[in-house]
Formats: structure tokens, C-alpha cells, sequence
């Protein structure tokens, strides 16, 4: 009687053992089924962990060809593959909040420590770049990398030639003619762009978004990714 009843358990494990990756793999079928059909958001359900907005159709600028200030062509497809922090800024005038943003990204990127070289920053424009004005005070808040987290605030006025190759030396500066670098009704104000070494456009950061979260995306990715 005892033998019998160990067998009969035995082969109800064997049965559950068995019958679990198919249960799996039915449940997953299931779920895929009603999120193809629209009726299950797994994006709004869950969250994700990137404090930035993820472009819904990301854009690739690989193979674009730039201009930089002397006249020579550039393009992030010559060079390392790296992930890039995107300004792009219309006009002859880079404003305060063009001012913020360049202050911004230049202070996360210090902040991200031994991976710094992994990164790069690009200022993207639509106009000859020599003859660009700066324009507007900025708001220093402090990171931590700063020497201060008093806030402060610096006036930038004048050429902005100057200004980026005595407070921005490791910002590249290309101008684009009519080459869209920014996916169709995302180029929003008060906003940077991450561009994975790839060159796919593929997040935006808006300067509300907390400097401490951007880094902490930026390090994750880092972490987490060959390039």
C-alpha cells in the first residue's frame, strides 16, 4: 500500500515538473495576446526605470553629415561609438535656457565618474556657428561634482565661440543644414537628447528632471551596455 502510494505521488511530481514550463509558456502566449491587441499596458501597468522620456520612434543620425566651426565635415560615424548627450539649439542665439542646458549636461557628465570617456556631448545648430551670440544668466544649483551646492548664477553674454572653448572644451559643435535630428514633434524647448552609441535619438531629458536621476539612468546603461 505504502509503495503504491509513493508511486502514485512520484508521478504527480513528474506530472507537475513536466506541466509547468508548458503552463509558462501558455500564460505568456495569454499575455502577449492581449497586449498585441492593446487591452494590457505593460509600459503604464509596471513603469520603467529610466527617469527620461523614451522616444516612441526613435530616429538614427549615425551617418548625417555635420559641419563644424572651420568648416570641416563630422559625423558620429567616424568616430567612437559613444552615448551622447544632444543639444540642438535653432537660432542665432544661445539663450539662458541654452545656457542651462549646456551647464546641465556638462555637470552630469563630470558627475559620471570613471565612465566619463564613454561619453561625449554634442551641440547641435542651424546657424554659422562663428557668428552665434550667448545671451542670458544661468542658474548654477550645484551637483555633485560642483565645488558649491549654494546656488548662483553666471551671466553669458557676448560670442559663444569664446565662452564654449573656456567653459565647454569637450563640447563638439556641429551645424545641420536640413537633416532632422530630432524625431517629428519631439524637438520640445528645455530639453537634451541621449543618443545611444548607435546613434539612435532615443530619450529626452527635460531640465525638470532631477540631475541625481539622470545620472543614475546614465550610470545604469553604462553598466549594462557594451558601448
Amino acid at each position: 500500500m505504502t509503495e503504491t502510494n509513493n508511486r502514485t505521488g512520484g508521478r504527480a511530481i513528474l506530472l507537475l515538473i513536466a506541466g509547468l514550463p508548458v503552463t509558462m509558456i501558455l500564460a505568456s502566449t495569454w499575455l502577449w495576446y492581449f497586449v498585441e491587441r492593446g487591452d494590457i499596458d505593460i509600459i503604464g501597468a509596471l513603469g520603467t526605470a529610466n527617469s527620461g522620456e523614451l522616444l516612441p520612434e526613435p530616429l538614427n543620425i549615425r551617418e548625417l553629415e555635420f559641419e563644424t566651426a572651420d568648416g570641416t565635415k563630422a559625423s558620429l560615424s567616424t568616430g567612437e561609438p559613444k552615448w551622447t548627450m544632444m543639444l540642438v539649439n535653432d537660432g542665432p542665439t544661445c539663450d539662458a535656457d541654452c545656457n542651462e542646458l549646456l551647464y546641465l549636461t556638462r555637470q552630469i557628465r563630470i558627475a559620471i565618474g570613471r565612465d566619463y570617456q564613454r561619453t561625449q556631448r554634442l551641440l547641435v545648430v542651424d546657424t554659422p556657428i562663428d557668428t552665434i551670440q550667448s545671451s542670458g544668466e544661468v542658474a548654477a544649483t550645484g551637483t555633485e561634482s560642483s565645488n558649491s551646492n549654494n546656488e548662483s548664477a553666471s551671466n553669458q553674454s557676448g560670442a559663444l565661440i569664446p565662452q564654449l572653448q573656456s567653459d565647454h572644451v569637450d563640447l563638439k559643435v556641429w551645424r545641420r543644414a536640413s537633416q532632422v535630428v530630432v524625431p517629428e514633434g519631439q524637438l520640445k524647448p528645455n530639453s537634451w537628447y541621449l543618443v545611444d552609441p548607435s546613434g539612435w535619438v532615443m530619450m529626452r531629458y527635460s531640465t525638470e528632471v532631477n540631475y541625481k536621476d539622470v545620472i543614475g539612468d546614465l550610470k545604469f546603461l553604462l553598466k549594462n551596455s557594451g558601448g
